[in-house]
């Protein structure tokens, strides 16, 4: 007796099997990304305060090496002679910010090992490339991930290509073009670390016509800012654990589109002088209630230390160039300075605790 086989019939899966299955693809996909995309995000997050954690460290050792003070671009035409460079130390020999311009050169010549970087005329680096005078003390290799956020997307993508972005090749990038910018920092310094708290009766900085623009004040007579920047410490720092030292002037990492730290609803990793980093909300000068709910305050408001005696804040004007975040309302551009303009400076407080009165000072 022989057995049958059924020769016609070959083993698969249905069509409502197969789109049963995809279905189940697909909802476990719409489970998951979310769940990714907020690792990642906290990834990010965890990068980013790390960073400004190591730059916090350093400069607790920077200032236990050097006698307390503050790094900061300190060379003058009287130290010339300690830059590398010939034509950086002919620079430098004409004192004040062309002596500081030498010196962040030099550093940048040094640290990439590309002797043929150009000397920039007229170049104010102490507001937003003070970072390479630590970065020199720490060795570093530039450019450096280290004082970049991850999800500050331009200045990560100019850092992969130094020389082509002085070519024109990314867009958007800042105008004039500079081949500094790809050695430039995420993560600003407050103006008292390097400068003095006022400038009411002795020279100083206060804020210029735009966020990212300071003016340099003489009313003594010194022609030489020079000779008055670079010359803190951080036993002058007060309250260090409420002081803020670097921050972000923008908010990366709350929501899906980043924005001005000036906002009431910006929450940046800020580092303070005892080397803590926090994520710190900025709030706003009073409490309005957004969406139903009572915003509540934060940081402190800040002063002008060309008008230490004056209640009010100093108020940014933030103008933003095409590689910036833009405005979220069209006429609305003018913040309070917060922790970037502190009431009283190195003396003052930007976190729980109420900011100096005018008479502390």
């Amino acid at each position: 007796m022989m057995c049958g086989r059924n020769v016609g019939r070959k083993s698969g899966f249905t069509l409502i099997e197969l789109l049963v299955v995809i279905a189940i693809i697909a909802l476990l996909i719409g489970i998951l990304l979310p769940a990714l995309g907020e690792a990642r995000k906290s990834g990010r997050i965890t990068i980013c305060t790390a960073n400004m954690k190591q730059l916090g460290v350093a400069t607790q050792s920077y200032t236990a090496d050097y006698q307390d003070r503050l790094y900061a671009f300190t060379i003058s035409s009287a130290t010339a002679n300690l830059l590398t460079f010939p034509d950086l130390i002919a620079q430098a020999g004409a004192g004040g910010l062309e002596a500081h311009s030498a010196q962040a050169v030099d550093i940048i010549r040094r640290r990439t090992g590309r002797d043929n970087f150009d000397q920039v005329n007229g170049w104010i680096p102490d507001v937003l490339y003070t970072h390479l005078v630590l970065q020199d003390y720490l060795a570093s290799r530039l450019p450096e991930k280290l004082v970049v956020c991850p999800e500050d997307r331009n200045r990560n993508l100019w850092q992969t290509d130094p020389v082509g972005f002085a070519n024109g090749i990314f867009i958007p990038s800042p105008s004039p073009i500079s081949p500094r910018w790809p050695y430039s920092s995420t993560y600003e310094h407050v103006y008292c670390h390097y400068s003095p708290d006022r400038c009411d009766n002795g020279p100083g900085v206060t804020q210029g016509t735009q966020h990212n623009y300071y003016q340099f004040l003489n009313p003594t007579g010194v022609a030489d800012p020079g000779s008055y920047l670079g010359r803190r410490k951080l036993s002058q720092v007060t309250f260090t654990s409420q002081k803020v030292q670097m921050y972000d002037n923008q908010c990366r990492h709350r929501g899906k589109s980043q924005f001005y730290y000036g906002y009431a609803d910006a929450v940046c990793p800020l580092l303070f002088y005892d080397a803590s980093v926090r994520l710190k909300k900025t709030g706003p000068a009073q409490d309005p209630i957004v969406n139903g709910v009572r915003e509540p305050f934060e940081a402190n408001g800040g002063w002008d230390p060309a008008s230490p005696r004056s209640t009010f804040a100093l108020n940014v004007i933030y103008a933003p160039d095409l590689w910036e975040t833009p405005l979220r309302t069209a006429g609305q551009n003018s913040f309070p300075g917060f922790y970037k303009w502190t009431r009283g400076g190195l003396k003052g407080i930007d976190y729980d605790g109420q900011e100096l009165n005018t008479r502390s000072y």
